[in-house]
């Protein structure tokens, strides 16, 4: 149950990061992110292959599965991998009815852009305490031209 609900938790971290539409011209004239994402809960983890491209009205993620991956899910391809700016200052706290979700949000840097560099999400539920933290980082991130 526990991880039936931080995966649930992960479509309400998209409402709060949705990707910055915002985009703007570009000093290094890039184009796309890629990198891996690697998704963590407790030992369980998988990796996708990330590309995001600019387009005219923002950023247009795509995850392909790598190895034994299982394909990607609507509120994981949500998340805002690029962003024009760095985000959410301090953690996103909401209230469910099954229990408290918990994000922090951090990026990074990458020439014009921000790029995710870990989405921690956790979960307290009164019946169950608190649950294992579902992390998901930005590796290797590279910007193309």
């Amino acid at each position: 149950m526990k991880t039936l609900l931080l995966l649930a938790a992960l479509g309400a971290v998209t409402a709060v990061a949705a990707c910055d539409r915002r985009t703007g011209p570009t000093e290094s004239g890039a184009r796309a992110v890629t990198g891996i994402v690697e998704l963590r809960l407790g030992t369980f983890v998988q990796r996708y292959d990330l590309r995001v491209e600019r387009t005219d009205d923002g950023f247009a993620p795509s995850l392909t599965p790598i190895g034994g991956a299982r394909p990607v899910g609507r509120a994981l391809a949500g998340l805002a991998f690029v962003r024009g700016g760095a985000g959410p200052a301090g953690p996103v706290v909401i209230a469910t009815p099954q229990g408290t979700v918990t994000t922090r949000l951090t990026y990074r840097p990458l020439g014009p852009w921000h790029v995710l560099d870990r989405a921690a999400i956790s979960v307290a539920a009164p019946q169950l305490g608190a649950g294992p933290e579902l992390t998901v980082a930005v590796l290797e991130p590279r910007l193309v031209r």
